[in-house]
């Protein structure tokens, strides 16, 4: 405890040897007040260290930042979801990275979202992504005991006007498919028919394996078990999005090209003198290789195969396509979450929702019957009252 001046001490707590540095560190603390006071405040702040509490000046959002990402790495979020978030970590503006914790305040974040949207020309759903990030990192800064709140819960993210989803033609849909049968692929064309026939991601195709296919099934089942995502040029295979497994069974059709492609495979590697394994994926890289399709392979093969024919729609689209039909035919919405590989079916009515015009039209005629029917269940004497 050493006085400065007048009232004015400086207080400094040992913490001991830094592991990597090897340098001794200190917490230091400016007072204002009496002796007595100042020993009092040197007291609480020897507790504070041997309790291990992090002092928030001495971290900044920048260090906090990559402590929660090395957190959640250690407890398996997905890699794409790790490489989404280290790159909008790296792209905040290096002054508020460098921030103390201490000093972050609701008005000083409003402020970074306004110059992300203004001078960073971020769109409103990117600004809420940083939003979502430093939401969560300061949460568990909370929980570690580096904040006493969450000033990101109190800061005022953009709204964000989310367009209503508009599936393709199944006619569009179904002239692209017939063209990648013809290519150069024409395994684009079973990967294509595949995503619409199943509502799956793509990377959830790419790591379909023969195993997963239940031949003996009625109808014919294939099982989600897995996906593929490239990050920065690695595939990786790994659990579905939601971590969740599930079986989706196949159309007549689809079940039948399905076969084609075993057929096929077996036929190549027998020839290769390497014939296909259980484990083997449907849809290799390469022919009888072990590593799978790589997703962007596909995208960029739809992309390709649309501009050929004239069609406008995502690949992703394909997926909203199954969702549009199922609903719109009055299918439970369960059945369709199912499906998709919706964690629960509030996500399954938010995004698709409007997609059930036909449900309305079934709810008004159950209405008008039931009613129609009590009105003529009653007396003549009562309808003319």
């Amino acid at each position: 405890m050493r006085e400065r001046g007048a009232g004015r001490w400086q207080l400094r707590a040992y913490e001991g040897v830094d592991d990597i540095t090897g340098k001794t560190r200190y917490r230091t603390r400016s007072f204002k007040g009496n002796k007595r006071q100042a020993q009092s405040a040197l007291a609480a702040l020897v507790a504070e260290v041997e309790s291990g509490v992090v002092a928030p000046k001495a971290i900044t959002v920048g260090e906090l930042l990559e402590a929660w990402l090395t957190h959640i790495e250690h407890l398996g979020r997905s890699p794409t979801t790790l490489y989404g978030y280290r790159r909008l970590v790296l792209q905040l503006p290096a002054g508020f990275a460098g921030t103390p914790l201490a000093k972050v305040t609701p008005k000083l974040v409003d402020d970074l979202y306004k110059h992300l949207a203004t001078i960073g020309k971020r769109k409103p759903a990117t600004v809420l992504r940083y939003h979502a990030v430093l939401r969560a990192a300061f949460a568990q800064a909370a929980r570690w005991g580096w904040v006493d709140r969450n000033p990101i819960e109190r800061a005022t993210p953009p709204r964000v006007q989310r367009d209503e989803i508009r599936p393709p033609a199944v006619d569009d849909v179904l002239a692209v498919i017939d063209s990648a049968g013809s290519s150069r692929n024409p395994e684009n064309g079973l990967v294509f028919r595949l995503l619409a026939a199943t509502g799956c991601r793509r990377g959830e195709v790419c790591a379909i394996e023969w195993d997963d296919v239940d031949f003996d099934a009625d109808p014919v089942t294939v099982a989600i078990r897995r996906g593929v995502v490239d990050v920065e040029g690695e595939l990786i295979v790994k659990g579905t999005k939601t971590h969740a497994q599930r079986k989706v069974g196949l159309d007549p059709e689809t079940a039948a090209l399905l076969r084609t492609q075993w057929a096929s495979a077996v036929e190549l590697g027998l020839a290769a003198g390497a014939p296909p394994q259980p484990s083997s994926f449907v849809f290799p890289r390469e022919p009888g290789g072990a590593e799978p399709l790589p997703p962007d392979r596909i995208s960029q093969a739809w992309r390709r195969l649309c501009q050929e024919v004239g069609v406008k729609a995502r690949l992703h689209d394909l997926r909203h396509l199954q969702a549009s039909m199922l609903l719109d035919a009055g299918e439970a919405v369960t059945t369709v979450a199912a499906r998709l590989g919706h964690r629960d079916t509030s996500t399954t009515l938010k995004v698709y929702g409007h997609l059930m015009p036909g449900a309305d039209g079934r709810a008004a005629g159950i209405v008008g019957s039931v009613l129609t029917a009590k009105r003529s269940s009653e007396p003549a004497d009562r309808r003319a009252r």
